[in-house]
C-alpha cells in the first residue's frame, strides 16, 4: 500500500462521516521557494488525491503565510537593490516588487513564481493568501478571542519550555504580532489591552508611533505562529497537514499547537505528517531567504513535471534523500521508464501501480517515451542539433517519440549546466604529434579502426561496438588484462579524435556522427 493511502485511511477513520476533507499546506514566500518547501504542498496533495481514489470529497488548500515579515534580505535581492534593509520587519506584501514586473509586491512575486511551476506539474490547488485573510478582517474575532485567553495560551506555551513561568511574565504576554500603522513594521511594544472595548495600545520602537486601536477594526494584527496555525486549522476544518520533520519532532510546534487546539479553540489537531529535509549534493544548504536554492521551476528545467511528482510520491514523507546533479538523473529518468513501461501493459505491482496513479498528469498521454539515457548520450555527440540527434536516434533503429523534444530540452540543459566535461569537441586538424608518439603495433589497431569506419558507408553502433574489441582484445590474456588493453586504445582514440583521455562512448559516437567530420583524424 502507498503511504499516501494509508494516511488516507487514518483520515477517514478519524472522522469517518465528514463530507468534505480538507488537506493543507502552506510556505512563507521570504524568498524562491525553494524544492525542499515543494513537500509541504506535494505530500498533502497525494493524500488528497488518495482520499479522492476512496471516493471521498476533498477540498486542497496551500495558505502562503505572505503576512509574515521580512527577515532578512536574501542575497538575490541586495544583489538587485541596495538598502532594502529598510524594509525588515514588514510583511512581505507591504514590501515592494525588487524585481519590477506585473508583481505588485515582494510576496506576491515569489508567490507567482512557485504557483507557475506547480501549475506545470498539473497540480490543482486553492492558493489562499494569508495578508487577504487578515486585511479582510476575517480573523479578527478570532485576534480578539486569542487576546481574551491570553494567559491561558501562556501556560500552554511555557509548559513545553525549560524555564519557569513567572506572574510578571503572564501579564506581558500578548499572543498577537503588531504592524504599526504609520511605519507598517512589527517593532511594536504592547503597553495595555481592553478586554471589553477591544482596545489594544502600542508605541513603536522603529516610528515611535503611539496609538490605540481596536482589535475588531485595526486588521494590522497578526496570531504568534503556534497560535495562527491551529486557529485557521478551526477556520478551514483542516483534516490533514504535512510539515517539516521540526515541527514533528517532541514539543515541536505541533505539538504545541495542538494543545492550544484543543484548550483554546476546541478543535481535534489534524492528522500531521512530518517530513524528512531534501539535501543536494554540490551545493549549500537551502534557505528561501538565502537566495542560494533549488526551486521547482528550476528542477523542472532537468526533469519533466511527471518525474518530479514520482519522485516525490516514490519516497515515504520521512525519508530524507538527496538531489544529485549527476548521473544520479539519467538513472531516475530510467527507473521511471521501467515503471511506467510496467503501468501501461499492466503488469506493475500495487505500489508501483498506485505510484504512477499519482504522478502522472490527466492532461497528457503516456507511452514507452525514448530514453533519456540515449538522448543524453548523443545530445553532446550531434553537437546538441536536434535534427542530427533524430538522425541517429532513428539510425539506432530507435522512435524519436512524441515526448522525445521535451526530454531532449531537459538533457541539452543538464549537460550543459552540471556535467560540462561531458561535452567533447573533435579536434580541428590531426593530432600528429600524439599519433608519433605511438608505437607500430598501436597505430596499426588505428589503422584497422580507420579502415573499417571508411569502407562502412552505414555505421551501426553494436557492429562497431564489437569491431573495436575484436582489434583489441587478446585471447591470451586475462578478462582484467584485456579491461588494461581496452582502457589504453580507448585513450589513444579519445587522444585522436578529442586530444583529450576521456570521451564519449565511442560506438554511439561513430554510429551517430558525420563520419566525414572526423574520418581524416585517424589517418595516420
Amino acid at each position: 500500500m502507498h503511504w499516501s493511502e494509508r494516511l488516507a485511511d487514518k483520515i477517514i477513520e478519524k472522522n469517518p462521516n465528514k463530507e468534505v476533507y480538507v488537506c493543507a499546506g502552506g510556505a512563507s514566500p521570504s524568498g524562491s521557494i525553494h524544492i525542499g518547501n515543494f513537500r509541504d504542498l506535494a505530500v498533502p496533495y497525494f493524500v488528497a488525491l488518495a482520499l479522492k481514489k476512496k471516493g471521498k470529497k476533498v477540498r486542497f488548500l496551500f495558505s502562503f503565510d505572505d503576512f509574515d515579515r521580512l527577515r532578512k534580505v536574501p542575497v538575490n535581492v541586495s544583489n538587485v537593490v541596495d538598502g532594502f534593509e529598510k524594509y525588515i520587519g514588514m510583511p512581505y506584501t507591504f514590501v515592494p516588487n525588487p524585481f519590477g514586473g506585473q508583481e505588485q509586491n515582494y510576496g506576491e512575486y515569489f508567490e507567482n513564481e512557485f504557483k507557475k511551476a506547480v501549475e506545470d506539474m498539473g497540480i490543482e490547488v486553492e492558493f489562499i493568501s494569508q495578508t487577504k485573510q487578515y486585511l479582510s478582517g476575517r480573523y479578527a474575532s478570532k485576534v480578539a478571542y486569542a487576546l481574551e485567553r491570553r494567559k491561558e495560551i501562556y501556560d500552554i506555551l511555557m509548559s513545553f519550555k525549560s524555564q519557569e513561568a513567572t506572574e510578571e511574565g503572564k501579564n506581558a504576554y500578548y499572543p498577537v504580532e503588531v504592524y504599526c500603522s504609520n511605519c507598517l513594521k512589527d517593532s511594536t511594544i504592547i503597553d495595555s489591552y481592553d478586554e471589553k472595548t477591544h482596545l489594544l495600545s502600542y508605541h513603536c520602537k522603529a516610528c515611535g508611533n503611539q496609538e490605540s486601536v481596536n482589535v475588531l477594526e485595526y486588521f494590522k494584527i497578526k496570531l504568534g505562529w503556534k497560535i495562527d496555525w491551529p486557529m485557521r486549522w478551526q477556520e478551514e476544518g483542516v483534516d490533514f497537514e504535512a510539515g517539516g520533520i521540526d515541527h514533528a519532532t517532541p514539543g515541536g510546534s505541533y505539538d504545541v499547537s495542538s494543545v492550544i487546539a484543543r484548550d483554546i479553540f476546541n478543535i481535534e489537531p489534524p492528522t500531521f505528517q512530518g517530513y524528512g529535509w531534501l539535501g543536494f549534493q554540490g551545493v549549500a544548504s537551502m534557505h528561501s531567504s538565502s537566495g542560494i536554492n533549488i526551486t521547482p521551476a528550476a528542477a523542472l528545467k532537468f526533469y519533466t513535471p511527471e518525474l518530479i511528482r514520482w519522485l516525490f510520491a516514490k519516497y515515504d514523507p520521512e525519508d530524507a534523500y538527496n538531489f544529485y546533479f549527476d548521473d544520479t538523473i539519467i538513472r531516475h529518468y530510467s527507473e521511471f521508464d521501467k515503471g511506467l513501461a510496467s503501468y501501461l501493459s499492466g503488469e506493475a505491482d500495487e505500489f508501483t501501480k498506485s505510484l504512477f496513479d499519482l504522478c502522472l498528469i490527466e492532461r497528457r498521454t503516456y507511452q514507452n517515451e525514448t530514453s533519456f539515457n540515449t538522448i543524453s548520450s548523443l545530445a553532446p555527440i550531434v553537437n546538441f542539433n536536434r535534427d542530427s540527434l533524430v538522425k541517429a536516434i532513428k539510425a539506432l533503429d530507435l522512435e524519436w517519440t512524441p515526448r522525445a523534444d521535451e526530454r531532449f530540452e531537459k538533457a541539452t540543459y543538464f549537460i550543459k549546466t552540471y556535467q560540462p566535461e561531458k561535452i567533447f569537441h573533435l579536434l580541428t586538424e590531426k593530432n600528429t604529434e600524439f599519433a608519433d608518439s605511438l608505437q607500430e603495433e598501436e597505430k596499426e589497431v588505428v589503422r584497422k579502426l580507420y579502415n573499417y569506419l571508411k569502407e562502412n558507408e552505414t555505421i551501426k553502433d553494436k557492429e562497431v561496438q564489437q569491431f573495436i574489441y575484436d582489434c583489441v582484445n587478446n585471447p591470451n590474456l586475462t578478462k582484467k588484462e584485456n579491461m588494461a588493453v581496452q582502457q589504453k586504445y580507448f585513450k589513444i582514440f579519445y587522444n585522436l579524435l578529442f586530444g583529450k583521455d576521456s570521451g564519449p562512448r565511442l560506438y554511439l559516437f561513430f554510429a551517430a556522427s558525420d563520419k566525414s567530420t572526423y574520418i581524416n583524424l585517424l589517418d595516420i
